[in-house]
């Protein structure tokens, strides 16, 4: 009885050293691809301390641009133009809108304008507080140029039929020097105060006997850019994964962490998708 012997296996084909390939490809794109994206993410914000007479105020909240080396003037021109028409009452913006200071100053000199009924108001970041020290003037110049209110240590009021919304900036939590006391005391006869600190960290520092707010916005920790398992694999914060992403209640107030707009250190992320966000305030 005849046999035949196996022949050798034939060497892979360019094909099928290409489509071998493919999940490995996709797994190492996937996170340039997501860094890219964005998303806008409305919600009706409820609380019944606040006045019927800012019922209905429609907030966007942008944070952690990072205009620079990743993100190039075409998306923030995107960006801007997304967030206008949204037609906001206010827009609040987080912080870092540059890669350092020099990118930030020129963020507020080449994007076109935030617009929004009322107002637009601005915090600082790490990021927008790199040395020199005199570069803190020259952002808050060119924020006011583009009609925008920067916030550190101070705080901007909304008035309304005798009622008083008020909205609060510090000076960055790791690079400034922000003074809780001083702005807290600016607060007292708010009737509603909105916390907009750039980093989450500075928040158990306000919470001992009380906040003096019932709404803070933050940004600073990207949603933790790349997360495992819903934890992030770097951690920029003091507090660890305490203030990642997403809602909290705290003594009496309510925190939103965003995961921000931008990426630092690398143009990457995963679990953790890019965001600007539309609050609707309500009375309950």
């Amino acid at each position: 009885m005849e046999t035949r012997k196996g022949g050798k296996a034939g060497k892979p084909t360019l094909l099928g050293k290409l489509l071998a390939m493919l999940p490995v490809s996709c797994a190492l794109l996937y996170p340039l691809y997501l860094a890219a994206q964005l998303d806008t993410v409305e919600a009706h914000y409820r609380n019944g301390a606040l006045p019927r007479e800012f019922g209905g105020l429609r907030v966007a909240y942008v944070s952690d641009i990072h205009y620079g080396a990743f993100l190039k003037e075409d998306r923030v021109r995107a960006l801007v133009r997304r967030v206008n028409t949204l037609q906001p009452d206010l827009i609040l913006l987080g912080g870092d809108y540059g890669d350092d200071s020099e990118t930030a100053i020129r963020f507020f000199e080449l994007a076109p304008s935030f617009r929004a009924r009322f107002g637009v108001i601005a915090a600082v970041g790490n990021h927008d507080r790199t040395l020199p020290e005199s570069n803190l003037g020259r952002l808050t110049a060119a924020m006011a140029g583009d009609g925008v209110i920067p916030l550190v240590n101070d705080v901007w009021t909304l008035e309304k039929d005798g009622k008083r919304l008020a909205v609060a900036g510090v000076d960055d939590y790791f690079n400034g020097h922000p003074d809780i006391d001083k702005v807290s005391a600016l607060c007292r006869d708010a009737d509603f105060t909105v916390f907009i600190p750039h980093n989450p960290d500075i928040l158990p520092r306000t919470l001992g006997h009380g906040p003096f707010y019932q709404l803070a916005l933050c940004g600073h920790t990207h949603g933790g850019q790349v997360t495992l398992f819903g934890h992030s694999v770097h951690c920029s914060t003091e507090t660890g994964d305490r203030y990642r992403s997403g809602w909290y209640h705290e003594r009496g107030a309510d925190i939103l962490v965003s995961n921000g707009v931008g990426t630092s250190g690398f143009p990457v992320r995963l679990g953790a998708r890019p965001q600007i966000h539309l609050l609707t305030l309500k009375t309950e």
